[in-house]
């Protein structure tokens, strides 16, 4: 019988090897934790919503939902493109930026008729000189 101090390493192959932080098994071990949990607060939030919302089958109203969330987002979005449009770095996500909102504040003027056109149709009906010695 051999007196070893515990202190002191042995031999052994497995002494050998250096352990920094925890085994395989006690990480597979951790990561079973983590997905357990994982999957029993995703059942709770679902079970929650389906049971706050009243709907049976919420797949079926994924495009409503979808809609509803972009709609309530809309504020956020317009105020990072005006944003992106006055401090990007990038010139070209300046512009786009700029493009977008260009876009969408003439969208009204678009509606009620072509501003552009409607400016050359007031033009030609203004008299000009060379109309009035014609006449």
């Amino acid at each position: 019988m051999t007196d070893e101090n515990p202190t002191e390493p042995t031999n052994n192959e497995d002494s050998d090897a250096l352990q920094f932080g925890p085994t395989d098994e006690e990480l597979a071990k951790e990561l079973k934790s983590y997905a357990k949990a994982l999957r029993e607060e995703f059942a709770r939030e679902t079970a929650e919503e389906n049971s706050t919302s009243g709907l049976t089958e919420p797949v079926s109203n994924v495009e409503k939902y979808t809609r509803q969330f972009f709609r309530q987002n809309l504020p956020d979005a317009a105020a990072q493109i005006v944003w992106l449009s006055c401090n990007s770095d990038s010139d070209s996500v300046r512009l786009r930026a700029c493009q977008i909102i260009i876009k969408e504040a003439l969208e009204d003027a678009r509606v009620e008729g072509d501003p552009i056109k409607d400016l050359l149709s007031d033009l030609k009906k203004i008299p000009t000189a060379t109309n009035k010695n014609t006449e």
